[in-house]
């Protein structure tokens, strides 16, 4: 089988989040994974994040399992020590001096910390940008509740961004939480333009479930929105009026059929929008957890049968599309199509 990197080819020249900012301790490395590969995360004395190849140049031990020494990371295995860059500072056995000696450095690993995580790209060769391009949405309103969610997919980023944008599995994978099945005939309008899918659902009553009473106590008309961001970003709006609800999902490749998410829930529904948030979080985990097991009941069969041979209607135009932009095929290009189904 082939590895995840060699599987996605160009799609590893991007940036991923490999952790919260938040789970970055003070005084103590921490292993993340991006791409079959492990990396070492920690801070040094002014609290800047570092990250380097989870991989001592001695004897190839794991880093992350070392110590913090000043803003050094300290291998357990012969002490040797590094930098923030990756650069070999200290050799113990050596005696003092080393650093004078020879200028052995760790690949280096290009990272930045925005909107409270890490980031790194994944390519081998430099960024095409200093920066990730995607800053997620609401962050700056100080009127917005938000908080970050991180779940473990047993599947691959392309069918988790199609799962996290599929209107119709709701009623079925969700049912009870989020939508019932009504037989209700949904228009829908897609639109792939740079390097997006957009889903605009021209549905005024539509109705998410019980947490509509919560989240749109008045009955306006929502307007409902999802988009594919390539390579591996999704973004769903429901908006009530001047309310908003927003599940912007970053999902970072592990290895194959594994995948972390890092799920950006803002909203904003008024007065009580703090109060509610213990359950939005409830919810939100809640709603989440079915899609994790519905993804391994599907990653699962994936390792066995494969991914050739299946069969689409016109319910499955977004998908199409967001397989099409991840294959590389009609990234410049840009159209628009009126398609309907049925929940």
């Amino acid at each position: 089988m082939q590895s995840l990197s060699e599987k996605d080819g160009n799609l590893v020249n991007h940036w991923y989040i490999l952790c919260l900012e938040k789970e970055v301790p003070t005084g103590k490395p921490i292993r993340r994974w991006l791409y079959d590969k492990p990396y070492a995360v920690f801070r040094d004395q002014q609290q800047k994040i570092h990250v380097v190849p989870d991989r001592c140049l001695h004897r190839g031990a794991q880093l992350s399992l070392g110590s913090i020494e000043k803003d050094n990371i300290k291998c357990p295995y012969h002490g040797w020590c590094y930098d923030g860059q990756g650069n070999l500072v200290e050799v113990p056995s050596e005696g003092p001096g080393y650093s004078e000696k020879r200028k052995w450095c760790l690949p280096k690993v290009f990272s930045v910390c925005q909107d409270s995580c890490v980031w790194i790209w994944a390519g081998s060769e430099a960024p095409n940008s200093a920066l990730p391009p995607w800053r997620f949405p609401e962050l700056k309103n100080p009127r917005t509740q938000s908080y970050f969610m991180i779940t473990d997919f047993e599947n691959e980023v392309g069918h988790l961004v199609q799962n996290f944008m599929d209107v119709p599995h709701t009623v079925f994978v969700h049912s009870g939480w989020f939508r019932n099945r009504s037989l209700l005939r949904v228009p829908v309008q897609i639109s792939v333009k740079e390097r997006r899918v957009k889903v605009t659902y021209n549905q005024p009553k539509d109705s998410i479930g019980f947490t509509e009473k919560v989240l749109n106590p008045r009955g306006e008309v929502m307007v409902h929105t999802d988009e594919f961001i390539f390579p591996n970003i999704t973004r769903v709006d429901y908006q009530f009026g001047n309310k908003f609800f927003i599940i912007n999902s970053q999902c970072t490749p592990i290895s194959r059929y594994q995948s972390r998410v890092f799920t950006w829930i803002a909203y904003q529904v008024g007065p009580l929008s703090r109060i509610l948030k213990p359950f939005m979080r409830f919810y939100t985990r809640k709603v989440i957890t079915q899609d994790v097991k519905i993804m391994k009941n599907q990653g699962d069969n994936l390792k066995i049968w494969g991914e050739s041979g299946w069969k689409s209607t016109a319910a499955d135009e977004l998908h199409l599309a967001i397989e099409r932009l991840r294959s590389g095929e009609n990234l410049d290009g840009a159209y628009e199509k009126e398609r309907e189904f049925w929940i």
